[in-house]
């Protein structure tokens, strides 16, 4: 939470999917220390840049560690990015 996708329409700051978990920016900055979050004036500035250069995401979780949902038994994935 706190974290928009640069660029993303539905995760990206102010999208549809509300990346500040529907509080406003000044809720976010005192729920949040200010060091693990952007300044909004950076997030807007990098998500317009990203947006003029036509850029896209490339999410990828490269190791994904869970525990099984009834067995409990923990589950590892690995695979490395194709891109």
């Amino acid at each position: 939470m706190g974290h928009p996708i640069l660029g993303d329409p539905t995760y990206g700051i102010y999208g549809e999917a509300s990346p500040n978990g529907g509080f406003e920016d000044d809720v976010m900055d005192r729920l949040l220390a200010r060091t693990s979050r952007a300044t909004v004036d950076l997030q807007l500035s990098l998500d317009k840049y990203v947006k003029e250069q036509g850029l896209v995401m490339c999410l990828h979780a490269r190791e994904l560690r869970l525990a099984h949902p009834q067995s409990g038994e923990e589950m590892h994935f690995m695979q490395p990015p194709d891109f």
